[in-house]
């Protein structure tokens, strides 16, 4: 009987921490446009991007709610000098096409970037060139 206790009162203190470890690596956010990730462009719709394995922080899968798409991306981590103030996605505009490039939770100081093989063989002039267009995500 002790023993059940014991259980009882571990599982009532640990499973939030693991719930909240699982909810804060999950973003559910609605993207509105086309995009591109990794040289594939994927449709508009409902997305899931979460951090599959703790012990992997940089391994990140991004899923079509439907199931009908699923991408799992390799990420830098980057960081920032202050908490980000909500949870967003990051897309660069290059030649009218939207290239995922950083995903941020927020609360967070640590965020993963995206690398593109468009990142690496753009030259200075077409980098000026470039747009920043932030979808700032709803947290629950």
């Amino acid at each position: 009987m002790l023993k059940q206790f014991i259980l009882f009162i571990c599982l009532t203190i640990v499973a939030p921490g693991i719930a909240y470890a699982q909810g804060r690596d999950r973003i559910e956010v609605q993207i509105p446009f086309s995009f591109v990730l990794r040289e594939r462009t994927l449709p508009a719709g409902k997305y899931v991007v979460e951090r599959t394995d703790p012990g992997r922080p940089n391994n990140l899968t991004l899923t079509k709610v439907d199931n009908s798409v699923v991408r799992v991306v390799l990420a830098q981590r980057i960081e920032k000098n202050i908490p980000s103030t909500a949870s967003s996605l990051i897309f660069i505009m290059r030649e009218d096409k939207l290239y995922l490039f950083q995903i941020w939770k927020v609360g967070s100081m640590n965020g993963a970037q995206v690398p593109s093989a468009l990142e690496n063989r753009t030259n200075d002039r077409r980098r000026q060139s470039s747009t920043l267009v932030t979808l700032k995500v709803e947290d629950h």
